[in-house]
């Protein structure tokens, strides 16, 4: 009898790697600013769907119908990510009136800066939009703004079904 371990596979895509890469890029240039990591859900949602916002730059992922529910299911890969980060001095958790925040360190930059892809630069610019145009919303703000807007984040494409069906007819 052999005891094999169990093979872990990790997700490449939007798995806790890449969503706490994209969270650096936000505290990298929120910094010094500490966000929550309910901020922190809203704001990776728009750091890969920008599109989605008036005047946003485009989107470094595609328009897939229904992604403005990709904003539900992000909170417990996202703290995988963060604390991935925060193994690796990346990412430091602040104990704050209102809670824990997540900030960048004095690293953060610098390993930024070392990567060097074209993903890692549409995210770095669209981070920094997104700290400039929402980064100073109060939390009421921001959750007003996610409501009045997540029904039609993906929406567009239920409506172009009904389209295309009424067409073939």
């Amino acid at each position: 009898m052999t005891s094999e371990k169990p093979i872990k596979v990790v997700a490449p895509f939007n798995g806790p790697v890449e969503l706490g890469l994209r969270a650096l890029c936000i505290l990298t240039a929120a910094y010094p600013a500490s966000y929550s990591l309910e901020r922190l859900v809203v704001f990776d949602y728009l750091s890969v769907h920008s599109d989605d916002m008036p005047g946003g730059p485009a989107g470094l992922h595609p328009q897939t119908p229904h992604r403005g529910g990709e904003i539900f299911v992000r909170r417990g890969v996202l703290q995988e990510g963060l604390l991935l980060y925060q193994s690796r001095g990346l990412i430091e958790r602040v104990y704050q009136d209102g809670g824990i925040f997540f900030t960048a360190t004095d690293k953060s930059a610098g390993f930024l800066d070392a990567l060097s892809t074209e993903y890692v630069t549409g995210l770095r610019a669209r981070a920094d939009w997104i700290v400039d145009s929402y980064g100073l919303l109060d939390d009421a703000e921001l959750d007003a703004m996610v409501r009045e807007r997540i029904g039609t984040w993906g929406a567009e494409f239920t409506m172009e079904s009904v389209l295309w069906e009424e067409e073939a007819s």
